[in-house]
């Protein structure tokens, strides 16, 4: 079977990655030593090694020099890079793309396609790796009603490509958590809110993916609607990101306090929740209460 366009730039990515990380070896470097010479933090070089993203223009000398590289290896380098540049950009790079996610928002897609777990509190909303096209275009009806119908059917499609990370070659492991209020929520109406409940319990039955809901009943843990992120990435020596919504908009961290004082937040938000059997049945029952 012939592979595709973007399968041949991955597989360059990941040739690339994975022989910086044997000089980066041979050279007796941390990740963090790296991205110190480089300007980037630790997971930035983890996502160069583990193909999830060439080095820029300007990294690329730096990185060479530093990996005191022979003239082949360089030239193989540069070669690979070149030919799998020439394959096309990875999705969330595309122009369209980027127009319509700035700041923290767009550097999280890329983070989010390096990373190997990531624990989330979705608050009121069905988590967006889960949600349907149907429920994604009634949220954006509302949200995004002044913009145009083009900007978003862009952005609806931006979102159902970002769940690939649930199936890709090495799945994306989700800890998810959500509010009761947010399976009660008729979000463009019985119809799609059903569907939405039975996707729900079908990506809960994904062996990378843990689900759990907190429910009315365990008082106000059940209306604590903050909703964060925490992010994290192979190899011990790459440090967690915090995302996490506010009213102006998502920000991201790298502080390692932050990030342990929302490990702490979600560990005690989980010991409010249902376990999966019971979150499972309570979507089941919500979804036969649906006219």
């Amino acid at each position: 079977m012939a592979v595709s366009v973007n399968a041949n730039a991955i597989f360059a990515m990941r040739r690339v990655g994975e022989e910086l990380q044997r000089l980066r070896s041979q050279a007796g470097l941390q990740q963090e030593a790296v991205g110190q010479v480089l300007g980037v933090s630790r997971y930035t070089v983890g996502k160069i090694e583990r193909g999830r993203a060439f080095p820029t223009d300007e990294q690329l000398p730096k990185l060479l020099k530093l990996l005191k590289v022979t003239p082949e290896e360089r030239a193989g380098i540069v070669a690979t890079i070149e030919q799998g540049r020439s394959y096309g950009r990875t999705w969330y790079e595309q122009p369209e793309v980027q127009a319509l996610f700035s700041g923290d928002s767009y550097r999280y897609l890329s983070l989010e396609d390096a990373a190997e777990r990531v624990s989330m509190h979705s608050g009121t909303y069905v988590p967006g790796l889960f949600q349907t096209r149907e429920y994604i275009e009634a949220i954006v009806a509302f949200g995004q009603r002044h913009e145009s119908t083009e900007h978003r059917e862009t952005f609806v499609k931006a979102r159902l490509k970002r769940q690939e990370v649930l199936t890709r070659r090495n799945p994306l492991a989700v800890d998810a958590l959500m509010l009761e209020s947010a399976l009660r929520a008729v979000v463009g109406g019985p119809e799609v809110m059903r569907a939405q409940l039975r996707h729900l319990v079908a990506c809960a039955g994904r062996p990378n993916v843990t689900l759990r809901v907190i429910p009315f009943s365990a008082g106000a843990p059940s209306v604590a609607a903050a909703m964060f992120t925490i992010v994290d990435f192979p190899g011990a020596d790459n440090r967690s990101v915090l995302l996490q919504e506010r009213v102006t908009g998502e920000t991201l961290q790298d502080d390692p306090a932050e990030v342990r004082r929302a490990r702490r937040r979600f560990a005690d938000s989980t010991s409010y929740a249902l376990d999966e059997e019971a979150t499972i049945r309570c979507i089941e029952e919500i979804e036969k209460e649906l006219l």
